[in-house]
C-alpha cells in the first residue's frame, strides 16, 4: 500500500516529506480502474493482477472480465520484440464504470509504468517518457500525467492541506488539482486520487469524496443469508461425497474439474429453487464484474445445468470460490461449521495440487470407463495385440466362469513396501481413507522367494509384526493386511472377496503401469474374469521417506527412526538394525545344522 503525504510525515518526519516534495515530481491521476501487468517470458505473454499474481483460469471462469484483456493485448502488442525482465502496467476499463466512478471517453488500455525485474524483484523503475515511447510503441493511451516538474510552495501547501483533511472550501481534488495543475486527466467532477512519484520516492492523495463513495460501496446491505445456507447445505453434501478419479492437464483444470463433479452432485442431491433472485447470492459489486466465462467450462452436464436457470450460474460460482480459501466465522457460519468446511478446503486443495500431472507425491492414476481400461487402449496396438493371442490360447484351454462374488464393504488397497513403515505412508493412508472415504487394507508383497543379493530387504516375520502392529493400533482405518506371493491382481481379489471389495488400489512409485496390464488383460481381454467396478481405479503413491527410513537402519540411529516412522513400529528398530547387521557382515549369521 502507498502511504500518503500525511502518513509519510508521522512515519518519516517533516525534513524528509519537504526533500520529497522539492525533487523533480511526476503526478499522475489514480483511475479507478482494473489493473493488469504483463510481461514476456520465453516470447509467450504472462498477465498478472495488481499484486503480481498470475491471472489465472480459475478466476477467468468465475469472470469474463479479463478475457478481452488478454486477447488485445496479445493483438495490440503483435510482432513487437518485448525484452525478456520488462513488466508493463496498465490501467484496464472494459467499461464506463469500470469499478466506482463512472468515466467518460476513458481509454481501454492507459500503459501506466514499466519496471524491470530481475530474480522476481523489481530493480528499476523508467521514467515517463519512456513509458510514453512504450505506449506509442503499444498503441496504448499514455500514462494519466497532469503535472511534471518542480512544485510551487503554494502546489505544495495546497496538496499537504488537502491529505491532512484540513479543508477551506477550495472544493473537491478535482477542482483543486484542476486549479493547480489544469485539467485533469479524466476530466472527471470526483477523482480517486493523485500519485505523486519522483525519482525513487512515490506517494498518494485518495480523495476524500472517494473515501466516502468507497466506503457507501463497501457496506453490505443485502442479507447474505441464502449465500449462507448454500454452504451449509454444501457442508452437508460433502459428509457423503467421494473425490472421483479425474486427470487434467494441470491443477487449475483439474479443480474445476472437480468442483464440476461437485456441483452436478449437489443439484442432484438438493431441490434448488430456481425463482430465487440470483442477487441473494451474489456478493456485491463495485461495478462492471464480468458474467461466468462459459466459454471456459468444458463438463457438459454442468454446462446444461448453468443454463437451466441464472440460480445454478450462482451457485457455481459460489462453489467454485468457496473451496479456494479456508473461511472464517461470520453470519450463519459458525465456529464448528467452518472448522469442518476448512477440513474439505484442505483436501480439495491437497488434492488438485498434488495430482499426478504436476508430478509430486500424491496420486498417478489412469481414467475410462472402467476408468484404467481406456489409458491401456492409448498404448502401441502392438502391445494388446500380444494380450489377444495369449489370451486366445488360454482360453482354449480354460474352465467356464463361475459367478463373481462381490466382497460386502468396499475398501482401498494400499501395496507398498515395509524397508520400514514410514510416517510418509501412514499420511498416504490417511490420504486415501479421506479422499475416498473407505478403510484401506495394507498390502505386502512376499519375499520368501527372493535370492540374498547386494539388496536388504526385511524379513517377512518383521514386515508381517510392523502389520500387525499397525491394524492392532488403527482397526477403524486399517481394518486388516495381506502378504501375498506375487504382484498378482487376481490373487489381491481373492484374499480380499467376500468380505472386502476394492474401490482403488494404490502402488508403490513404478508399480502402475505392471497393475493396470494385469486389469487390463482380465477385464478386456479374458471377458472380466475379476469383475471389478466400473470406478475401480489404479494409482500410484510414493513414499517420500523411504531411503530416509534405510538410512536410520544402515546408520543404527533410532533417534531420527522415531521421527520418521509411526509409534507402532518403534519397538521394531533393534530387530531391523539387527538382521541388516547379519545382511552385511557386520553380525555372524551361525547356521543350524
Amino acid at each position: 500500500m502507498i502511504n500518503t503525504l500525511s502518513q509519510i510525515l508521522n512515519k518519516k518526519g517533516e525534513n524528509y516529506l519537504n526533500s520529497f516534495l522539492n525533487e523533480e515530481l511526476i503526478i499522475s491521476e489514480k483511475i479507478d480502474a482494473f489493473r493488469i501487468l504483463f510481461e514476456n517470458v520465453n516470447g509467450t505473454l504472462q498477465f498478472y493482477k495488481k499484486d503480481l499474481t498470475p491471472i489465472n483460469l480459475i478466476e477467468r471462469v468465475l469472470s469474463n472480465l479479463y478475457e478481452d484483456a488478454l486477447t488485445e493485448i496479445e493483438v495490440l502488442v503483435g510482432k513487437t520484440q518485448l525484452p525478456e525482465g520488462l513488466v508493463f502496467g496498465l490501467y484496464y476499463c472494459p467499461t464506463e464504470r469500470p469499478m466506482r466512478l463512472p468515466y467518460t471517453n476513458l481509454p481501454k488500455y492507459i500503459l501506466t509504468d514499466v519496471t524491470k525485474k530481475e530474480n522476481g524483484k523489481i530493480i528499476e523503475s523508467f521514467d515517463h517518457n519512456e513509458v510514453k515511447n512504450w505506449a506509442a510503441i503499444l498503441c496504448m493511451a499514455r500514462p494519466p500525467i497532469i503535472f511534471s516538474g518542480k512544485l510551487s510552495e503554494e502546489q505544495k501547501q495546497a496538496l499537504l492541506k488537502y491529505d491532512k483533511k484540513e479543508f477551506d472550501n477550495e472544493g473537491n481534488l478535482s477542482i483543486i488539482s484542476e486549479k493547480l495543475f489544469g485539467k485533469t486527466y479524466s476530466q472527471e467532477n470526483i477523482i480517486e486520487g493523485l500519485i505523486i512519484q519522483s525519482k525513487d520516492k512515490v506517494a498518494q492523495i485518495i480523495s476524500y469524496e472517494f473515501d466516502i463513495l468507497n466506503e457507501a460501496y463497501e457496506k453490505n446491505y443485502t442479507s447474505r443469508d441464502f449465500y449462507d445456507l448454500v454452504l451449509i447445505n454444501l457442508n452437508s453434501f460433502m459428509d457423503n461425497y467421494s473425490i472421483p478419479v479425474l486427470e487434467s492437464n494441470n491443477s487449475e483444470e483439474l479443480y474445476l474439474e472437480l468442483i464440476s463433479n461437485i456441483f452436478n452432485n449437489y443439484c442432484k442431491s438438493y431441490k434448488i429453487d430456481e425463482s430465487l433472485d440470483p442477487q441473494y447470492l451474489t456478493p456485491p459489486s463495485f461495478g462492471y464484474s464480468g458474467k461466468l466465462n462459459k466459454k471456459l467450462i468444458s463438463n457438459k452436464e454442468t454446462l446444461e445445468l448453468i443454463n437451466k436457470s441464472p440460480v445454478y450460474e450462482s451457485i457455481f460460482k459460489i462453489l467454485i470460490s468457496a473451496f479456494r480459501k479456508y473461511k472464517k466465522p461470520y453470519g450463519l457460519l459458525s465456529e464448528s461449521f467452518v472448522e469442518k468446511f476448512n477440513t474439505y478446503v484442505y483436501l480439495i486443495n491437497n488434492y488438485t495440487k498434488n495430482n499426478n500431472n504436476l508430478n509430486e507425491n500424491l496420486l498417478n492414476e489412469a481414467r475410462s470407463e472402467n476408468i484404467v481400461i481406456d489409458a491401456v487402449k492409448k498404448r502401441q496396438p502392438s502391445d494388446i495385440d500380444n494380450m489377444r493371442v495369449i489370451a486366445s490360447i488360454q482360453k482354449a484351454f480354460e474352465a467356464k466362469h463361475i459367478n463373481i462374488t462381490k466382497g460386502k464393504e468396499k475398501v482401498a488397497i494400499y501395496i507398498t513396501t515395509f524397508q520400514p513403515f514410514t510416517n510418509s505412508q501412514m499420511n498416504n493412508i490417511i490420504q486415501i481413507n479421506n479422499m475416498w472415504k473407505v478403510p484401506v487394507i495394507i498390502v505386502a508383497v512376499s519375499n520368501k522367494y527372493k535370492i540374498k543379493g547386494n539388496k536388504f530387504t526385511i524379513s517377512e516375520d518383521l514386515i508381517r509384526n510392523q502389520m500387525k502392529a499397525l491394524v492392532e493400533n488403527n482397526k477403524e482405518l486399517i481394518p486388516t493386511f495381506l502378504i501375498i506371493d506375487s504382484w498378482n491382481l487376481v490373487e489381491i481379489f481373492e484374499y480380499c472377496r467376500p468380505n472386502y471389495e476394492p474401490f482403488v488400489l494404490l502402488t508403490d512409485k513404478g508399480k502402475k503401469s505392471e497393475m493396470t496390464l494385469q486389469l487390463y488383460f482380465e477385464e478386456e481381454i479374458m471377458g472380466g474374469r475379476i469383475g471389478v467396478e466400473k470406478d475401480f481405479n489404479i494409482g500410484e503413491i510414493e513414499n517420500t521417506d523411504l531411503l530416509q527410513g534405510m538410512r536410520t537402519i544402515e546408520d543404527n540411529n533410532f533417534s531420527y527412526f522415531s521421527e520418521i516412522t509411526p509409534k507402532e513400529i518403534h519397538n521394531y528398530f533393534q530387530n531391523i538394525v539387527n538382521e541388516y547387521k547379519t545382511w552385511n557382515g557386520s553380525v555372524l549369521n551361525i547356521r543350524k545344522n
